[in-house]
C-alpha cells in the first residue's frame, strides 16, 4: 500500500513538474512574441517624411528640425538651437529604411559638437556667430551654413596678433631703411674703379716718374680697412687722421 501511495506521488509531481516547465515556456515563447509584435509595431509608426520628423524633434530636443529643401541663402531656426533643414524625400527614406536612419542619427549628433567648434573657431578671429544651421539634401549630402558678424571689440588673440603683425613691420621698415641708406653710402666697383682712375691720371700728370698710384676706400663700406693715425709716427705728427665725416 505504502509503495502504492508512493508511485502515485511520484507520478503526481512528475506531472506537476512538467505542467510548470510548460507553462514556463510558454510565457517566455508569449513574451517575446508579445516584445517582437511591440518592436514591429514600434518599427513601422514611423512611414512619413512627417513621422520621421517628429521622431528626431522629439529624440533631439536641443534641435530646431525643418523639413524643406535647402536653397543658398534660405534661414532657419533659432539661434539657441542646433538647426538642421531635411528634404522631405530623405526623410521618407530614413522612416522606412532603420539602417540609414541609425546612419544619420550619428550624423545629426555630432552636428551639435561641430555647431560648438565652429563657434569658438570663429571668435578667435574678433566675430560671433549670428546663426548657423545644416541641411541634408535628398541625396543624404550633408552642408552647413553661417552667418557671422564683426565683433566691436576684437578679442586678446587678435590683438595680440595684430601688435605682433605691427612690430614685425616697423622692424622690416627699419631695416629696409639701414639697407638703403648704407646702400646709397656704398661706392659700386665701376664707380670706384672710375675715381681711381681719374685720380691716377691726375696723380701721374703732375708727378711724373714719381707717382707710386691711388688708393680708394670707401669710409661707409663695413669691409674696407680705413688706415688709422699712428701716434708714434713722426712723419704723421701734426696731421689731421680724424676721418668722421
Amino acid at each position: 500500500m505504502a509503495m502504492e501511495i508512493s508511485n502515485t506521488y511520484s507520478s503526481y509531481a512528475s506531472n506537476s513538474t512538467y505542467a510548470t516547465k510548460s507553462n514556463n515556456q510558454k510565457q517566455t515563447t508569449e513574451s517575446s512574441a508579445t516584445d517582437k509584435t511591440s518592436t514591429e509595431t514600434q518599427s513601422s509608426t514611423r512611414k512619413t517624411a512627417a513621422d520621421e520628423l517628429s521622431y528626431l524633434s522629439q529624440k533631439y530636443s536641443d534641435y530646431s528640425f525643418v523639413a524643406a529643401n535647402y536653397t543658398k541663402g534660405m534661414q532657419y531656426g533659432s539661434n539657441s538651437t542646433v538647426n538642421v533643414a531635411i528634404s522631405p524625400q530623405f526623410l521618407a527614406k530614413m522612416a522606412n529604411d532603420s539602417e540609414l536612419e541609425s546612419e544619420y542619427e550619428r550624423n545629426i549628433a555630432a552636428m551639435k559638437k561641430c555647431d560648438e567648434q565652429n563657434s569658438r573657431s570663429v571668435a578667435a578671429g574678433g566675430w560671433h556667430v549670428v546663426a548657423q544651421g545644416w541641411a541634408i539634401d535628398k541625396d543624404g549630402g550633408i552642408s552647413k551654413w553661417s552667418i557671422v558678424q564683426k565683433d566691436d571689440t576684437k578679442s586678446h588673440l587678435q590683438t595680440m596678433s595684430e601688435n605682433a603683425e605691427k612690430i614685425r613691420k616697423q622692424n622690416e621698415e627699419k631695416k629696409k631703411e639701414k639697407e638703403d641708406i648704407e646702400e646709397k653710402r656704398k661706392i659700386s666697383k665701376e664707380e670706384k674703379a672710375e675715381l681711381e682712375e681719374k685720380m691716377e691720371e691726375a696723380g701721374k700728370t703732375q708727378f711724373g716718374d714719381k707717382w707710386k698710384g691711388v688708393v680708394v676706400i670707401n669710409k661707409d663700406d663695413e669691409n674696407a680697412a680705413v688706415p688709422k693715425a699712428d701716434k708714434d709716427n713722426a712723419a704723421v705728427t701734426g696731421l689731421n687722421m680724424d676721418l668722421k665725416a
